[in-house]
């Protein structure tokens, strides 16, 4: 009997890419990302960051997730929020 190993797939939900990017974001800026959480929620629903501090993760976000993010299609929008962004991604790992 052959046993052929498949391999898993991650369902990446935007819940799921929220907490990569807290995860993310708390070791750039030397902060729980708990902590980080809920200073940007303080801030409003979409979780607002700054844009380069975004950017600065895209690299390690794709080496942790294995998720390919056009740098060439992100909206200035979608780079403004936690929440703009996994929704994004979400939706273009999806497709």
């Amino acid at each position: 009997m052959t046993t052929v190993l498949t391999p898993t797939r991650t369902t990446w939900t935007k819940t799921a890419i929220e907490g990569v990017v807290l995860d993310l974001l708390g070791k750039l800026l030397h902060e729980d990302p708990s902590a980080l959480q809920r200073r940007l929620l303080d801030k409003g629903l979409l979780m607002p960051v700054d844009s380069l501090d975004l950017f600065d993760i895209l690299q390690e976000f794709r080496t942790a997730t294995g998720l390919k993010v056009p740098v060439r299609d992100l909206g200035r929008q979608t780079m403004r929020s936690i929440s703009a962004f996994a929704d994004y991604v979400s939706r273009q790992a999806a497709k």
